[in-house]
């Protein structure tokens, strides 16, 4: 199998006025509009935590860390539960894009904004998320 047929499929979504996307496998589910517990001493990015499954997960709305402009009106907000390893943490995006299918021919590299990996022809830009919030990490709350 050649490179170019081979194809990675993609969970995109809004912010603002672009489309970005990430592995759907790192995707477990959609939650709707949800409320997060405020956390003290967040970063900016973290909204609160919610509890899904009996697990804290952080909420980082994207907005503020991916350059966005007015969605489009019919954006419908939403939360992408990701994995990141054993981690989850809840993405807020404007709203849903589909699940799209790219071939590498279609994937070309990324300019300078962090955690954007590549770009697609249709201008869907690839997260690395790990990337994206590596430089971003939550503040440690002292032993008490």
């Amino acid at each position: 199998m050649s490179g170019d047929s081979q194809a990675v499929d993609v969970c995109a979504f809004w912010v603002g006025d672009a489309v970005y996307g990430i592995d759907v496998a790192r995707v477990e589910e959609i939650l709707p509009r949800v409320v997060p517990l405020p956390v003290v001493d967040a970063p900016e990015h973290v909204e609160g935590v919610v509890h899904v499954q009996g697990t804290a997960v952080p909420i980082v709305d994207l907005r503020r860390l991916l350059p966005a402009g007015s969605p489009p009106r019919t954006a419908k907000p939403k939360v992408i539960l990701a994995r990141l390893g054993r981690r989850r943490v809840g993405l807020r995006v404007d709203g849903m894009a589909g699940v799209r299918r790219y071939t590498v021919a279609e994937i070309r590299p990324a300019g300078t904004v962090p955690g954007v990996l590549a770009i697609t022809g249709d201008e869907c830009r690839l997260l690395d998320l790990r990337e994206l919030l590596a430089d971003r990490p939550a503040h440690r709350r002292p032993d008490l």
